[in-house]
């Protein structure tokens, strides 16, 4: 039934047309280019960090945040996606055991560019890059540095809360991260946690046509990441639709923000053992 927003859970075919485009801002020309999602060859996404004295090592971690959103978006889409992560001279390198806890994917191949091109199969398609260089070939994805702040850190801040942080801000602009937007990631990251593992008993239903679409269209133009968790938030309070379907919607749309919305599914807490 419509919900107060007119909201509605329907049937549709799931995304990944092969026809499906990405479209991101080129630094090179200034304006927005179409890529592929990798479905008739692996779409080569090379990210490289800021040059030492350029910026903080948060940069770096960004943009190789924000590669690993432009891999999963393509895979959202049937696609597939190989990443390379360039390691040249005056480099400064993101620890890969950070990477990892933020949910960013290992790369498939690294070293200089001419070496990932020969592992990877050739070219990038797109260079994502925290730093001012353009490549010769292919699309330059620039993001946006992370200003550094000297307040500490919220105390038992989830990692993922970090990343949830980092993907509220749009990918190209500068970003300084405070205690109070962090320990606000973290709540918000604590409920939808438990949102999901109580949607989880509910019958599963269709996902919402227009919610879901606005949220890949989002995705579809220059990785707007915001433009999803916007859609996830409205969805979150629509009381007119069934909880199977928000669990449909967070769980799929999770598969680009990786946040580890199902975590705790299963957990006790989570639970009323009179039902």
């Amino acid at each position: 039934m419509p919900g107060v927003d007119g909201m509605r859970a329907v049937p549709m075919e799931r995304p990944g047309k092969p026809e499906a485009v990405l479209r991101v801002l080129d630094a090179r020309s200034g304006g927005q280019v179409e890529v592929g999602t990798g479905h008739r060859s692996p779409l080569r996404v090379f990210v490289q960090g800021a040059r030492t004295g350029a910026a903080e090592e948060p940069s770096g971690l960004r943009a190789r945040l924000v590669a690993d959103v432009l891999l999963r978006t393509a895979e959202l889409h049937g696609g597939q996606a190989l990443l390379g992560l360039v390691r040249s001279g005056g480099t400064r390198e993101t620890p890969e055991a950070r990477a990892a806890v933020l949910g960013i994917r290992p790369p498939a191949a690294s070293g200089t560019p001419e070496e990932i091109a020969q592992a990877l199969g050739g070219r990038a398609h797109v260079y994502v890059t925290a730093g001012q260089e353009t490549a010769e070939q292919g699309v330059t994805v620039r993001v946006g540095a992370v200003r550094p702040y000297e307040q500490p850190s919220p105390i038992g801040l989830d990692a993922l809360a970090l990343r949830l942080a980092l993907l509220t801000h749009p990918h190209h602009e500068p970003v300084a991260l405070t205690p109070d937007e962090l320990a606000a990631a973290q709540r918000t990251l604590e409920r939808w946690r438990r949102s999901v593992a109580d949607w989880a008993r509910a019958p599963s239903k269709p996902m919402c046509a227009e919610a879901l679409g606005r949220a890949l269209a989002g995705l579809e133009a220059d990785l707007d990441v915001p433009v999803v968790l916007d859609a996830l938030n409205r969805l979150e309070s629509e009381a007119g639709l069934p909880d199977g379907s928000k669990f449909e919607m967070f769980t799929y749309l999770d598969r680009v923000l990786a946040l580890e919305l199902t975590r705790e599914i299963g957990h006790a807490a989570s639970y009323d053992p009179l039902t």
